[in-house]
């Protein structure tokens, strides 16, 4: 290594000039370059940092846009279709689905009521008991469709001799099978009908119609025929 004052080479290693003395600082190699890359490796993060951010902001405003729309689809109409809404008129007849929100209403009211206007279409209790007890039997079988309405005359003299009893599943729609079965051969109301027991005279017309309201009550509540329906 040149001492910088007189000249001499001295050793690589020698700390102080052989010749004159003089203290040797040995010039400083070019330092790493450790910086260099240092700086470059923040420069590439910095560009994996901004191509994240800008496919952040990306996300976030399409997900801005989703809920700045979702208001307005909230405001769609549901087609009455879905909110069971068929029609009813004397010409196509009351659909099989209406029937127990018919019974509902009745049961509102109770069962001593002459008419009582449903939907827009005008009922009497005869018409009232056909429609529950055809009611009952399709439910029973799985039916769908439509009840015709017809008009049937008031039973000729209505009697019976149970009051309050506990009737099956089974018990019921064969009684209202009976019903409508004779209304639709005879065109009136029956007088009584029996239990178990056909041609007994057990319930009225008036405790049939609350029987069947019953049943059809429940019904709308549990979506099942109820296996025992008490009366009154």
């Amino acid at each position: 290594m040149k001492c910088k004052i007189c000249g001499h080479e001295n050793d690589s290693d020698a700390s102080f000039c052989e010749q004159c003395g003089n203290e040797i600082r040995k010039d400083t190699l070019s330092r790493p370059t450790s910086s260099k890359k240092e700086t470059e490796g923040l420069t590439q993060m910095n560009k994996i940092l901004i191509v994240s951010i800008i496919a952040l902001v990306a996300v976030l405003g399409i997900m801005a846009g989703v809920l700045l729309k979702a208001p307005n689809d909230s405001n769609t109409t549901i087609p009455n279709s879905t909110v069971n809404n068929e029609p009813i008129s004397m010409s196509t007849g009351f659909p099989v689905s209406q029937v127990p929100n018919l019974a509902q209403e009745i049961s509102k009211i109770g069962v001593g009521f002459d008419t009582i206007t449903f939907k827009g279409v005008t009922l009497d209790k005869n018409q009232c008991l056909y429609i529950l007890s055809k009611g009952i039997v399709m439910i029973d079988s799985g039916q769908t469709g439509n009840i015709p309405i017809g008009n049937y005359g008031n039973p000729d003299s209505p009697f019976g001799t149970i009051t309050a009893a506990s009737i099956t599943k089974s018990q019921y729609v064969d009684m209202a099978q009976r019903t409508h079965s004779w209304m639709d051969n005879n065109g009136l109301s029956p007088n009584y009908i029996g239990i178990s027991v056909a041609g007994q005279p057990d319930l009225s017309p008036e405790s049939l119609l609350n029987l069947y309201v019953n049943v059809l009550t429940q019904y709308k509540s549990t979506n099942q025929l109820p296996p025992t329906v008490i009366i009154p």
